[in-house]
């Protein structure tokens, strides 16, 4: 029964109904689907989040995934999956790609870069082509795993990662070459925050790597009692390889846990996450519209419509916040207008006055005593 709840819990429909619904859910608590197994594992719903600095001020959804969870036993799992599975060489070497590209840097994740893909290949003053577009190089940077370079373009100012940099054009003379741009920082968001704008396919891997991060999180905290996770992992690795049945596994899980609807549902979690993944390496999307993520634009306007140019399913908002170790989501179709300000600024108030923000949040544990607390208010059904 518990196992049969979780699953539950992940499929398309329940994940989509969760941002698609949120504004009725935060309104209508009772209308939320709850069930012990699965209480630690639902996102919170929201209609606004008074941190300007997040700029979110629309219904959504949010859930905890700090970047010291379990990420390489999820990659692991999922590349067990594909290395047994009828995928092609490609669908695997593109997962990967998917993996250095996307999920480790988006989660903050130690990265697999070389000493050379941290070298600088631009200068000041060229014309480079981008995804969004043609601009003018400003300045470089460059950390331990990555370059990028603050480009002019049309539009205003922008990160450009070096790997997006699809070519050096020809210089131009006049106001095009000036490598000038005024109150830059102010222009971009911080590093802390990254806003992405993606499509369906995106928003469902997502979620469902979050839930997966999260899963094994909590199988590592009750198997850690027995310091049985790690022959956890490796039995979870073989029957997703096809060494050994649920049977089998099952009865390896009995041997050790007491709790095992947790370990019992990792598997097709992982099978379902494989595919939603596959999915979104056929649409193709990814690559682009985290470019344009990555430009960290404050004017979020700007950013949606690069992102709609890119293409017009790019309907779902993600958004990670690194230091409160949190992901929001929010559902955004095309004829639904971007909110800019604070909807919930009492009126004739001072600038930081705000109504009491409802949610249906419930206070839940991080992984380290070193991630911030979050306080939330607890709502009955």
């Amino acid at each position: 029964m518990y196992k049969k709840e979780i699953e539950l819990s992940f499929t398309s429909e329940r994940l989509l109904d969760d941002c698609q619904q949120a504004k009725s859910f935060v309104e209508h608590p009772s209308k939320i689907q709850r069930h012990p197994a699965t209480n630690m594992i639902l996102p919170d719903f929201h209609l606004i989040n008074p941190d300007p600095e997040l700029a979110l001020f629309q219904p959504h959804i949010s859930v905890l995934v700090s970047k010291n969870m379990p990420h390489s036993d999820a990659a692991t799992l999922l590349d067990a999956y594909f290395e047994s599975s009828d995928r092609s060489s490609s669908d695997k070497e593109r997962f990967q790609k998917v993996l250095d590209g996307f999920v480790k840097p988006w989660f903050g994740l130690p990265s697999n870069n070389t000493e050379s893909d941290s070298t600088s290949k631009y200068t000041s003053g060229q014309r480079v082509r981008t995804a969004v577009g043609d601009g003018l190089i400003i300045s470089g940077s460059s950390t331990d795993s990555s370059v990028r370079y603050l480009v002019k373009f049309s539009f205003g100012v922008g990160y450009v990662l070096q790997d997006a940099i699809e070519s050096v054009l020809s210089p131009r003379s006049g106001s095009d070459s000036d490598t000038s741009a005024d109150d830059n920082a102010s222009q971009l968001m911080s590093d802390d925050i990254q806003v992405l704008f993606g499509t369906e396919k995106m928003y469902l891997f997502v979620r469902l790597y979050t839930l997966l991060v999260t899963m094994l999180y909590q199988a590592k905290s009750i198997a850690d009692k027995s310091s049985f996770y790690s022959s956890i992992v490796s039995s979870l690795k073989d029957l997703l390889q096809g060494k050994i049945d649920n049977v089998t596994f099952e009865e390896e899980c009995r041997k050790n846990v007491s709790d095992l609807y947790n370990f019992f549902a990792i598997p097709p979690l992982v099978e379902q996450c494989a595919d939603a993944l596959a999915k979104m390496i056929k649409e193709d999307c990814l690559e682009n519209l985290y470019q344009c993520s990555q430009l960290k634009l404050k004017d979020l306007d700007q950013l949606r419509n690069l992102s709609l140019d890119m293409t017009e399913d790019a309907i779902y908002r993600l958004e990670i916040q690194s230091s409160a170790s949190q992901v929001f989501f929010s559902y955004l179709p095309t004829d639904v207008e971007l909110e800019l300000t604070n909807p919930s600024k009492v009126d004739g108030g001072a600038d930081d006055e705000l109504k009491p923000l409802e949610d249906t949040a419930t206070k839940r544990p991080l992984d380290s005593q070193d991630e911030p607390e979050q306080k939330r208010v607890k709502t009955g059904d």
